[in-house]
């Protein structure tokens, strides 16, 4: 008799399920789905089901913890693209923060604009800000299925940016911070969608680090990107944000209302700044805090939105010798170019 039946008869001669989780050590949410199941012969098969237009939570994960932990023993991250040794380059003192990618639907002609900015200006510090990699594929929204596309699409893409980008950084210090697509946060796709499918099973260790966002989608390249919840540059904060208003500005004003600092943050998809003054009082020094939306590097026009107000961008920032010494270059890119200050010139995409 299966693990299973056993418990389907433990439960018919009218043991608990707290009985039930003592005797055999299976979660009580999986023996009453077992329990609770269907036969086979009274189950309806739907026909043109398709995947991508289920809505509703898909059912919980049900296999034993013995089952799980040999299917992890055969997973390995993937290779997508072989990685170039890096060249380390007297470096300036400017980070380049580039937010919102959405690889699977990023916009090839603003990453290209991106990477020909740290090509040329070598910062010693370049952050990813959120956002990297979509995950529709797990989003629980309704998909195009003329426009959808799978995570080994995402993973594919993200690490052919990410093969280009560390072969011309020159040693630079590179670093993803965590958001609601992608990451590791717990408010991201990729750990809610393990969350609902491997309930309790995912507190074992060897199931957390195998599945973990670093293992399975940077791969071979966490040695190059570390994984931060935020980046200081010298006072400012460099976070993916939570916040958003309906202009550009806004949010950001938002922001440091609730940071209370300095912030420089995606999540919007819209350019726009704000400071605030804070006066004296006391033996309290005046200061300032400044506010930041960074822009996105993604399609204005993606499959799952119309008339989107968002703008192409990214932020160069450079630094001081002190702490709150930081000048913030807000790059707005249009038709396909974008006006480089820094660099005192236009650049155009390929």
């Amino acid at each position: 008799m299966t693990i299973k039946e056993q418990i389907i008869t433990a439960r018919k001669n009218g043991k608990s399920y707290g009985q039930i989780y003592n005797e055999f050590g299976i979660p009580k949410s999986t023996a009453r789905d077992w329990v609770n199941a269907k036969p086979e012969s009274e189950l309806v098969v739907t026909p043109y089901y398709h995947n991508n237009l289920q809505r509703d939570k898909i059912k919980r994960f049900t296999k034993t913890e013995d089952e799980v932990l040999t299917f992890l023993e055969q997973l390995a991250p993937i290779n997508i693209v072989s990685k170039r040794i890096k060249t380390h380059k007297i470096l300036s003192d400017y980070a380049v923060v580039g937010s919102d990618f959405h690889f699977g639907c990023s916009d090839p002609g603003s990453v290209d604009i991106f990477l020909s900015v740290v090509e040329e200006l070598q910062p010693k510090t370049i952050i990813l800000n959120g956002d990297t990699m979509d995950f529709l594929a797990i989003s629980r929204f309704p998909k195009d299925l003329k426009k959808s596309w799978s995570l080994q699409d995402e993973r594919l893409q993200y690490h052919e940016f990410l093969y280009s980008l560390i072969n011309i950084a020159g040693g630079a210090n590179i670093y993803e911070t965590t958001s609601n697509h992608s990451g590791a946060s717990i408010d991201g796709r990729w750990r809610r969608y393990l969350s609902d499918r491997l309930g309790e099973l995912g507190c074992l260790p060897e199931i957390t680090e195998t599945l973990s966002y670093e293992n399975v989608f940077l791969g071979n390249y966490k040695e190059d990107v570390e994984h931060v919840d935020y980046v200081d540059l010298n006072g400012l904060i460099v976070t993916h944000g939570t916040t958003v208003r309906s202009n550009g500005g806004a949010s950001c004003l938002a922001e440091i209302n609730k940071w209370k600092t300095s912030i420089l943050h995606g999540h919007t998809h819209r350019i726009g700044s704000s400071c605030q003054r804070i006066p004296s009082i006391g033996g309290k020094p005046e200061g300032q805090v400044f506010g930041f939306e960074g822009g996105c590097l993604c399609d204005l026009s993606p499959c799952y939105g119309v008339a989107m107000n968002w703008q192409n961008g990214f932020n160069i920032i450079s630094l001081g010798k002190e702490y709150g010494e930081f000048g913030v270059e807000q790059v707005m890119i249009t038709n396909g170019q974008a006006n480089i200050a820094t660099l005192g010139k236009t650049i155009k995409a390929y």
